[in-house]
């Protein structure tokens, strides 16, 4: 099970299984690739089922694939990448995510042999959109308007963690860690589509200083045109810092493999919680994650896997550019999706 690289832990947001018990050849190549979904049909703990808005809806239906890559450049020193695609339906609407990591791990202290092992990781990692769109109505700067689009979203991170596992049997292994990061997220130009009291349709555009109304078509008395210096905007792109630390039990015996990790992440973003709570908002500023893998090898080279991944506060951390002080009162849900795939080495 070695071989298969079972111990690996990926950059965030993996964090939950990461681990310092890892042993490589130079130039040992794997690979994971995957599918990452939930629906009704996979809400086995019925997450979805006991939302009082969306239950029994489509909302919050999850697809995406992944793959991820690993190399080791010297039996000590490893190096990572992934790439994924995730697609969350919101009543009519889909938006589409990417999302990508790189990190290096760097064993510091420990042998095959030892029953102790220590290591270093850096981690860089983001994700983007396009667009999100969203066509229901909207409430934005005092104004309900349809047909929202947010331009150029996207979020990236740095992380530095320190890793320790200790080897409590021969089947049973125990793994902690600690890390700090820092954030960015970043967005483009908003527009959306406004109607007055008289039914007179405006095009709306925000920018991070502005916000301006023209109006589509002649229409009664009403204005042709507005603009305000204030922008919803000016909050949607924020800096901040976050720590994070918990642990991994992995077991594994034959063909067969178990990984259960838990995360506890805490983030201090700059002026857009303080916003919040001034407005009598609720900020959302930990989550805590619970990630399950079971693998079962096929043969030196292969092996399948089933990973089930739950969230206290839905996305918190992990897409960074869907929180702002528009969205936050959303992110006190539950979440979670189901992944399965194969892992492959070389």
């Amino acid at each position: 099970m070695a071989t298969m690289g079972v111990s690996t832990g990926w950059c965030a947001p993996l964090d939950a299984l990461l681990t310092a018990d890892q042993f490589h050849y130079s130039g040992e190549l794997r690979f994971e690739v995957g599918l990452d979904a939930m629906n009704d049909t996979l809400d086995v703990l019925h997450l979805r089922a006991k939302d009082p808005t969306y239950g029994g809806t489509q909302v919050g239906d999850y697809s995406g694939q992944h793959v991820r890559v690993a190399y080791a450049v010297r039996p000590t020193l490893l190096v990572e990448g992934a790439l994924a695609r995730r697609s969350v339906q919101y009543r009519t609407d889909e938006e589409s995510i990417d999302s990508w990591q790189m990190a290096a791990q760097q064993r510091l202290y420990g042998n095959a042999d030892s029953p102790a092992h220590a290591a270093v990781r850096l981690s860089l990692w983001g994700n983007r959109s396009d667009e999100l769109r969203k066509s229901s109505a909207t409430a934005v700067q005092g104004l309900t308007v349809q047909d929202l689009r947010v331009l150029d979203l996207s979020d990236h991170q740095e992380e530095l963690d320190l890793l320790g596992s200790w080897r409590l049997t021969e089947a049973s292994t125990l793994s902690a860690f600690f890390g700090i990061g820092r954030s960015a997220v970043s967005t483009g130009d908003m527009t959306a589509t406004y109607v007055d009291g008289q039914g007179c349709q405006y095009a709306m555009s925000f920018t991070p200083t502005q916000t301006s109304g023209t109006r589509i078509a002649p229409c009664g008395s009403s204005l042709a045109a507005f603009s305000t210096s204030l922008s919803p905007l000016a909050e949607f792109s924020y800096g901040g810092s976050y720590t994070q630390w918990g642990g991994m039990w992995q077991w594994q015996r034959g063909p067969w493999a178990l990984r259960a990790g838990m995360q506890w992440l805490r983030l201090d973003r700059d002026n857009v919680d303080a916003k919040i709570a001034q407005n009598g908002g609720t900020p959302y500023e930990d989550n805590q994650i619970l990630v399950v893998d079971v693998i079962h090898a096929l043969n030196e080279q292969i092996a399948i896997f089933v990973r089930g991944q739950a969230m206290r506060h839905q996305f918190v951390g992990e897409i960074p550019f869907l929180y702002n002080s528009a969205t936050a009162h959303k992110f006190d849900r539950r979440y979670g999706y189901v992944s399965v795939g194969l892992h492959v080495a070389f």
